[in-house]
């Protein structure tokens, strides 16, 4: 199934020239060559290990290139908030040069922490803060420096991969005080609030679009109608940053920290009718299609990102056959939901069901067969649950109980 709307989504249209979007720019190598202008320094803050850390990025541009305001992408890089740099990303900010954009690869705070709620929690925050500041700081460079990069300010596009990639999403989504998760609402004033203190304040940190290499969100409630569009591809059993919703782990330990994947991020794109494309790889590896099969799965992300950055109709575009396009699971669908008690769905191969509440406590489990299952949690109280379905792959859906 495809996420697709192709409405013309009028907050994010720009009068964009068409002589600008033709020739394959923006979702093809049109270039032959890029500049790299490394380590600006666009910010700083607090470090993991204390002290103050210097935030930097490297900015690369297509060379030769005639335009002076061109679209940005920005490309974080991975490493569970724990490791990673700027060097990481290199070759994806190349390739984004070439298709015309200017390719921004910034620095986020990582550094060592013993993973729990409270220090992943904080750990995801620093990274949208820093997301939130180098947008900042793109805007100022416009206005304040003579816009020596030869960017468009409006048309930023906000990303990356793994843990850059869930910076960059709860940069974008989690954007309301009340959003934020109780354990980190007392620390806030100082960490500056939503925005963070990481630098260039009083410039917005507005993005037009986001799009994920195998990224996940707190909570897929914060994301609301009139939200920004969101491409994304992931594998179907990563291991590291889950598909579904489940707890994570950070290095291989427990958090006690739910968190829900792209798979169920984009059924709430689908459900608030939110333009959106996702592409999903089998298998249970972790970011592996950009080693296997890195132009596929960036040929769908520029794709999308050309299409918004010119103001065109979202269309999620063709693939070769044997990758599922929001490959979504529509069989096992949980019906009614929310349920009092008693709900129903169907099955295609033996398979062990389990149901957990939001820590992962398992409540109930049941091995069942093809066909018609019926399942009754009315003895547990009002809430959220998780359904586990343990066949040919693991599957979660959220069932939410209220009488």
């Amino acid at each position: 199934m495809k996420h697709l709307y192709t409405a013309l989504f009028c907050a994010f249209v720009l009068p964009v020239s068409a002589q600008e979007c033709n020739g394959g720019r923006y979702s093809s190598m049109v270039f032959t060559d890029f500049t790299v202008t490394s380590a600006v320094q666009f910010g700083s803050n607090s470090g993991v290990a204390g002290g103050t850390q210097i935030l930097r990025m490297d900015v690369y541009q297509p060379a030769g290139d005639v335009l002076t305001t061109r679209p940005v992408i920005l490309v974080a890089f991975g490493g569970s908030f724990i490791s990673g740099s700027r060097a990481d990303v290199a070759d994806l900010c190349e390739t984004f040069a070439k298709m015309g954009y200017v390719a921004i690869a910034p620095d986020y705070r990582v550094g060592f922490f013993f993973p729990n709620e409270a220090t992943t929690i904080r750990a995801v925050m620093r990274g949208a803060h820093d997301m939130k500041a180098v947008v900042r700081y793109l805007r100022k460079s416009v206005a304040e420096l003579g816009n020596p990069y030869g960017i468009d300010p409006e048309r930023i596009i906000s990303g990356g991969v793994s843990a850059g990639a869930i910076s960059a999403i709860h940069a974008v989504y989690l954007d309301e005080e009340a959003e934020i998760p109780a354990i980190l609402v007392p620390e806030m004033p100082a960490l500056g609030g939503i925005e963070g203190n990481s630098g260039s304040p009083g410039y917005s940190s507005d993005v037009m679009a986001v799009y994920s290499f195998s990224g996940a969100i707190g909570d897929t409630l914060w994301v609301h109608a009139g939200d920004e569009p969101l491409v994304s591809v992931h594998e179907v059993g990563d291991g590291v940053v889950p598909y579904y919703t489940q707890e994570v782990s950070v290095i291989g330990i427990p958090t006690g920290l739910m968190a829900s994947g792209s798979h169920d991020l984009h059924e709430r794109f689908d459900h608030l009718g939110i333009a959106n494309c996702f592409l999903s790889y089998p298998g249970s590896g972790h970011v592996g299609y950009l080693t296997s099969d890195q132009v596929t799965a960036m040929d769908f992300v520029a794709l999308f990102c050309s299409e918004i950055a010119c103001g065109q109709p979202v269309t999620c575009g063709e693939l070769p056959t044997g990758i599922g396009v929001g490959t979504a699971n529509a069989d096992l669908t949980v019906l009614p939901n929310p349920t009092s008690g008693a709900f129903s769905f169907t099955l295609h191969e033996p398979t062990r069901i389990s149901i957990l509440d939001v820590s992962g406590r398992e409540m109930m489990n049941v091995n069942a067969t093809p066909g018609t299952v019926r399942l009754d949690i009315g003895a547990l109280p009002d809430g959220v649950y998780l359904l586990r379905s343990e066949g040919a792959m693991i599957q979660w859906v959220r069932i939410v109980k209220a009488n």
